[in-house]
């Protein structure tokens, strides 16, 4: 069984899995020589078909995630998909539409759509669509070395209206359920707002600039605790939970922006116009402050968050992915016995969620005989293709 991942989103990636194993993973990015590129193209395809040895009619499925990403303010696509012939039909032959989509994403009870034609040129291959935090989640439960455990995702959005996610997988009889999906853990939100208009905009390709910053900051901010998650949450909280206005007027912000977050999320695509703090080459005091009081924030709601669920529940096995990886801060917090991460990745490894985790459910292997080689568990499959 051969399955190809695509993720057309802001870092762009194909993964190609032969019976559950990872044997190409191509960022669309690093092939033109840039941190993140929109979508997929035929030339990422072939390399990583290429890289496999596979050619596309060995292909079984194409799972793809985030059909519909980003759009300007005028509502155009920031991916054009039509300049390779990219389209996806059902049997009738009718475009999969973007309210189609809208309905997919907005239906907690799936996770998978499909199949329908992926047509690429003039060549096809089936495919299905894949919810993007989901996707995060499988990534992070079938790499890990648990046969059944619960995969939390703390992201930013899923390019609809979701930031977090919780579902459950067991490997007996693939199993896997709904336990959490919604916008209320903002944390990686909050992060990527700050970085935009402290004047490190796109946040996307500046995740790391806070952190950096924050380590600068001497002081302690446990008067911060009350804005950190669940405190924030509690009932009589005069923002209903909002930690970006407390922190603005924590921050003493003049002049709090009108936007949270600037879209398009990558370099000279967005306009920012309102940039609180201007981006030096020696950050003011004012600057490393406003960082540190976000980082800790941040790191001390994960940190809250994964502690709550490994004390309720010891014996839950229990696996964390998405953006909030790419916090270090965050992730010296999240450990425990029955509790794995991933590797620090962006977007890219959806591709690779969405493929292991449609090769897991159509192949039906055992997990304990996927995703390893003779060495055993290997620590980042995406970082060791080689190997396997």
């Amino acid at each position: 069984m051969n399955v190809m991942g695509l993720n057309f989103g802001y870092h762009g990636s194909v993964t190609v899995v032969s019976n559950g194993v990872i044997l190409s993973h191509v960022v669309t990015g690093k092939e033109i020589d840039k941190n993140m590129a929109r979508g997929v193209t035929k030339a990422t395809i072939k390399k990583a078909l290429d890289d496999a040895g596979l050619r596309l009619k060995d292909i079984d499925m194409v799972p793809v995630v985030n059909w519909y990403a980003d759009r300007d303010t005028d509502g155009t696509e920031m991916f054009d998909k039509t300049a390779d012939g990219f389209s996806i039909t059902n049997d009738q032959g009718i475009e999969f539409s973007l309210e189609d989509y809208g309905r997919f994403y907005n239906n907690n009870n799936m996770v998978a759509q499909g199949t329908f034609d992926l047509n690429i040129g003039d060549q096809k291959t089936k495919c299905m669509i894949v919810d993007h935090l989901f996707a995060h989640c499988a990534y992070a439960y079938l790499t890990s070395p648990y046969e059944n455990a619960a995969a939390v995702c703390i992201d930013t959005m899923d390019g609809v209206a979701h930031n977090n996610a919780i579902y459950y997988f067991n490997d007996d009889g693939k199993a896997f359920r709904l336990w959490r999906r919604d916008n209320q853990f903002q944390v990686m939100n909050l992060y990527n707002a700050f970085t935009d208009s402290m004047g490190y905009y796109p946040a996307i390709e500046n995740l790391d600039i806070l952190q950096g910053l924050s380590k600068k900051y001497k002081k302690d901010f446990k008067e911060l605790d009350r804005i950190c998650w669940p405190n924030v949450i509690q009932m009589g909280d005069i923002f209903h939970g909002d930690m970006w206005v407390h922190l603005n007027l924590f921050n003493e912000r003049p002049h709090i922006p009108e936007k949270r977050e600037y879209y398009p999320s990558l370099a000279n695509e967005g306009d920012v116009d309102d940039a609180w703090l201007k981006k030096t080459e020696k950050p003011s005091a004012e600057t490393i402050k406003c960082a540190a009081s976000v980082q800790y924030v941040v790191e001390n709601s994960v940190k809250n968050y994964i502690e709550k669920i490994v004390k309720t529940y010891p014996k839950l096995n229990v696996c964390v992915g998405g953006k909030v990886t790419m916090n270090e801060g965050a992730m010296k917090h999240v450990k425990g016995e029955n509790v794995f991460t991933t590797p620090s990745h962006n977007d890219e490894e959806l591709s690779a969620g969405a493929a292991l985790f449609v090769a897991d459910q159509l192949t039906k292997n055992k997990k304990k005989e996927i995703i390893t080689n003779e060495k055993g568990k290997i620590k980042d499959p995406l970082s060791h293709i080689k190997e396997l």
